[in-house]
């Protein structure tokens, strides 16, 4: 087992174990799923304190990295959990990018998502008919005057189901990061609209599908999001 780990002097002892297992996963010498060596083995193949070795998986536990299973040993997440979004999302709060800096991210990653929804398209039947579903409800609550919240709603799903239809789970974890970033700011689009441009903004998306138009994507998404962002002001 000593083999697997390296050090970095300059480094602090539990920073060389955290890295050491962030470089494993990104070699796939770790896998979702692996028994990671105990603590004793890690300790001693990277030259640290078993307390060091302790204090490092708490940390990847907590960015949902590792489960630390009580008496069953330490194994590699499956899946990204929730608490690697959360942290994400809070390190995005800190930063506090400006409208301008939201609106080229999310031009830019909302055009990968449409691009995988097109190359996914012969198994997202469930995912379009739930769109479609989607904007049967907006065009009622539009007619039947709904709040601007139920509205909102409507419109988050849209986007939720979106990411669902692009079938890459780190897409969609990555695109509901962005779409819960950025709720606040499409809450205030509607304080200006009864609905009337989220639902040209989402037919023309839902036609872009139906139609596989890869070359209107580019300014089916740069309207959408010139929308959003005209809105702000």
């Amino acid at each position: 087992m000593n083999d697997l780990f390296t050090t970095n002097k300059r480094e602090s002892a539990v920073d060389i174990v955290i890295n050491n297992i962030k470089q494993l996963l990104i070699d796939r010498r770790l896998l979702p799923g692996d028994r990671l060596p105990n603590e004793l083995e890690i300790a001693e193949g990277l030259g640290v304190s078993r307390g060091s070795v302790r204090e490092a998986m708490k940390i990847l536990s907590a960015f949902g990295l590792v489960d630390i299973k009580v008496g069953n040993g330490t194994y590699v997440c499956e899946a990204p959990g929730n608490k690697l979004i959360d942290s994400l999302l809070f390190t995005f709060f800190i930063t506090n990018p400006d409208m301008d800096s939201l609106y080229e991210f999310r031009r830019v990653f909302e055009v990968d998502i449409l691009e995988l929804v097109l190359k996914h398209y012969d198994e997202n039947m469930e995912e379009r008919a739930a769109l479609e579903k989607n904007l049967v409800q907006l065009q009622y609550l539009i007619d039947n005057k709904a709040s601007s919240d139920r509205i909102l709603e409507n419109d988050i799903e849209f986007h939720r189901l979106l990411g669902n239809a692009c079938h890459n789970p780190m897409a969609n974890k990555i695109y509901g990061f962005i779409m819960d970033s950025i709720r606040a700011s499409i809450s205030n689009t509607h304080k200006h609209q009864k609905g009337e441009y989220v639902l040209k903004a989402h037919q023309d998306i839902y036609q872009i599908i139906t139609a596989k138009a890869y070359d209107r994507i580019d300014e089916c998404i740069k309207s959408s999001a010139d929308i959003w962002y005209g809105l702000q002001k």
